[in-house]
């Protein structure tokens, strides 16, 4: 059976059922276990390592800038001027046809920076805007 290559094309995202739409990178989909280092009495070949808890970075999403990237620069500076509540996100990856290839589940998700272009015109780059958001961990969703 031959294997297939899988080409990603976008991710969307939804933070408490709003719609941010599609971007075209998205970063910080990751977690990190940390450790404790215990040296067990006797056994001095090797350590014994607990688990103590799970860390993970900022997500960030990036895609090239249209005329709704104002409105979500001020999405991002109304959220943090309201009191804080929790919200839940989903980011799902998606095929070049839109299917959904995986979908991860955030809690505790918050907005905390958007930033626009570098405006240099020297450059030929594409202008992008990303929106960074902290949050309490993620579910992958399983799908039979």
């Amino acid at each position: 059976m031959a294997r297939q290559g899988v080409s990603v094309h976008q991710f969307s995202l939804r933070i408490d059922e709003k719609d941010l739409g599609l971007f075209t990178q998205c970063t910080g989909l990751a977690l990190s276990v940390e450790v404790d280092e215990v040296m067990d009495g006797g056994f001095n070949d090797s350590p014994v390592y607990l688990p103590h808890r799970i860390k993970y970075p900022p997500l960030v999403v990036a895609r090239p800038i249209s005329k709704d990237s104002p409105k979500w620069c001020k999405w991002v500076q109304e959220s943090v001027r309201r009191k804080a509540k929790p919200l839940t996100g989903t980011v799902s990856c998606l095929s070049g046809d839109g299917t959904a290839l995986a979908t991860w589940n955030l809690v505790n998700v918050m907005p905390v920076a958007w930033r626009g272009p570098t405006l240099d015109a020297r450059g030929g780059g594409v202008a992008m805007e990303e929106i960074e958001f902290v949050h309490g961990g993620f579910r992958p969703e399983i799908t039979p």
